[in-house]
């Protein structure tokens, strides 16, 4: 089974400037990525796709093919299935396209090698169906929230679940954000990373931070300084 690393860096961040440029012990995140796929050894195309040329210019240092990402697909508003996309065509102009699609978000730059072998191994073992992707238990069960209604709020599911204990009530998980694993054809077929059935992998609570302000940065370097990471 053959597997593609799509890697979407875009440039712009309202959070921190040059965000995907920000280093974790001496390392940006988009190099840290870009690491993290090559040393897994389930991975044979690393692809980043940025619509900045320092970016682009790391990437290809690093090890990756660097795509070029048009301005209109590195907005705010656009889909990352859309720079997903266009990264998967813009790769088959000059090679053949893999069979499995990895997505690793830059933001997670402490994400081990192993957890994306081991995310494959679990899309392999299932038939190559559907999809896996990272998660985290919930820090606050879901059943436990209120949706409004008017002037009101009504449980989720059910009133006797606000008074339930954790344990009672099933273990409830959160994306990550870490990782995603989908068929390239599926991918393409309905443009989405969710293909059921769904699978899930799950990741470190220093795996799932997902750096999109300065504290989570700090907080990310701070984790890595200690562990040296």
């Amino acid at each position: 089974m053959t597997c593609i690393a799509i890697i979407p860096a875009r440039g712009g961040s309202k959070g921190i400037p040059n965000k995907n440029l920000a280093e974790v012990n001496g390392k940006s995140l988009v190099t840290r990525a870009i690491e993290s796929a090559l040393q897994s050894g389930v991975v044979d195309f690393v692809v980043v796709s940025s619509d900045n040329q320092t970016i682009l210019d790391e990437a290809a240092k690093a090890g990756a093919i660097a795509v070029n990402r048009p301005a209109h697909l590195a907005t705010d508003s656009a889909d990352i299935e859309d720079a997903i996309s266009h990264a998967l065509h813009a790769f088959s102009q000059d090679h053949q396209i893999p069979e499995t699609l990895v997505l690793l978000q830059p933001t997670s730059p402490l994400r081990r090698p192993s957890t994306i072998s081991d995310a494959i191994r679990i899309f392999a073992e299932n038939g190559s169906a559907g999809s896996v992707f990272g998660v985290i238990e919930a820090e606050h069960h879901p059943y436990k929230t209120l949706i409004a209604t008017g002037s009101t709020v009504e449980p989720v599911r059910t009133i006797d679940d606000l008074s339930r204990s954790r344990q009672e009530l099933p273990k409830a998980y959160r994306q990550s954000g870490s990782i995603y694993v989908v068929g390239v054809q599926d991918f393409l077929d309905n443009n989405s990373l969710f293909i059921s059935p769904v699978r899930w992998i799950e990741v470190s609570s220093d795996e799932a931070i997902d750096v999109d302000n300065l504290a989570d940065l700090e907080a990310v370097r701070r984790v890595a300084r200690n562990a040296n990471a």
